[in-house]
């Protein structure tokens, strides 16, 4: 590896830290105290779709 490709490497590295610093700020301050909690039917529903298994074998 040459200097250059040394150089790029460095600077390529504080780019990316700096922007995983940004997006770490920035859910510390907007994102981090909000909850979601989905109601149970509505999560059942989705991940076993609607009705129950007994309907659907008769």
């Amino acid at each position: 590896m040459n200097l250059q490709d040394q150089t790029l490497v460095r600077k390529l590295a504080v780019v990316l830290v700096i922007k995983l610093a940004v997006l770490v700020a920035l859910w510390w301050v907007f994102v981090r105290e909000y909850r979601v909690t989905p109601p149970e039917a509505g999560v059942a529903t989705q991940l076993l779709g609607p009705g129950n298994s007994e309907e659907k074998e008769k």
